[in-house]
């Protein structure tokens, strides 16, 4: 049988689920992450370093725990698509997906006929433990976990339709670059940000889906979980360790200094 997909029975569940970001693309940051207890970690492909091989390394590390590795993919390419659910990823987090004939491009990638485009290697592929998940090929979009950002004012217009795409399982409000398209970049707090993310609630809320987010300006990750928001990121490895070196090496110079 194909592996549980913790995070999306989660989900399903109705229960908040909260994680962190892994930029640096290395399986330590990722094991430390499943030993804590967190629900998910994002793996950021689209502005990390890490690739196919990289992200398995990471999921290996994630194997003994019930932490869910999401990876956000460079783009929607569907070669790219196909190669990193091959590759066991039970969560796809696509950027910047604006309509909704992208997100249908992007559920047919990972997802086998009828369903989908996908193509079928499932007697070898990681995913389907190397052949050994017999029903890989009837089960695997059950526990896989689509989820299409929205991060541009287009994509707000369009996000009800694209919330509406059989196959997509949450949307993703990426405050940030959204603030970018509405014309006041890293203002993730202005009103203007503020009115489209209110608008993407409703309109995804309307279709039925969960929404997942970061936090912004005047938002914390408790505060949007109190929002009604079903899964939160907050924080990043790199974040983490250049806060903590920076705190140390401050502390060197003051100590230094005294002398």
């Amino acid at each position: 049988m194909s592996p549980k997909n913790h995070l999306k029975l989660r989900v399903q569940a109705g229960l908040k689920s909260f994680g962190m970001w892994l930029q640096a693309a290395d399986p330590t940051f990722a094991e430390i992450a499943g030993l804590v207890g967190l629900d998910f970690v994002i793996i950021d492909q689209e502005h990390g370093p890490g690739g196919v091989q990289s992200a398995i390394d990471m999921m290996r590390a994630l194997s003994g725990s019930t932490t869910t590795a999401m990876i956000r993919v460079p783009s929607s390419d569907p070669t790219y698509l196909k190669r990193i659910v091959d590759a066991g990823a039970q969560a796809i987090l696509v950027p910047m997906v604006d309509t909704a004939v992208e997100a249908k491009t992007i559920v047919d990638a990972c997802r086998y006929p009828p369903l989908g485009r996908r193509g079928h290697a499932a007697g070898v592929v990681r995913g389907a433990r190397y052949g050994l998940s017999t029903d890989y090929l009837q089960t695997a979009h059950e526990s896989l976990l689509i989820v299409p950002q929205i991060e541009t004012v287009t994509a707000v217009r369009n996000a009800r339709e694209i919330a509406s795409v059989d196959g997509v399982d949450m949307l993703f409000i990426g405050p940030s670059d959204l603030s970018g398209s509405a014309g006041v970049l890293d203002q993730t707090g202005a009103p203007e940000v503020e009115r489209l993310i209110a608008e993407t609630v409703t309109a995804v809320r309307s279709a039925g889906k969960p929404l997942a987010t970061v936090p912004r300006d005047g938002k914390s990750w408790q505060a949007l979980f109190e929002d009604g928001f079903a899964v939160v990121a907050s924080g990043s490895d790199i974040a983490i360790f250049r806060s903590a070196a920076a705190t140390l090496a401050q502390e060197w110079r003051a100590y230094r200094d005294r002398r």
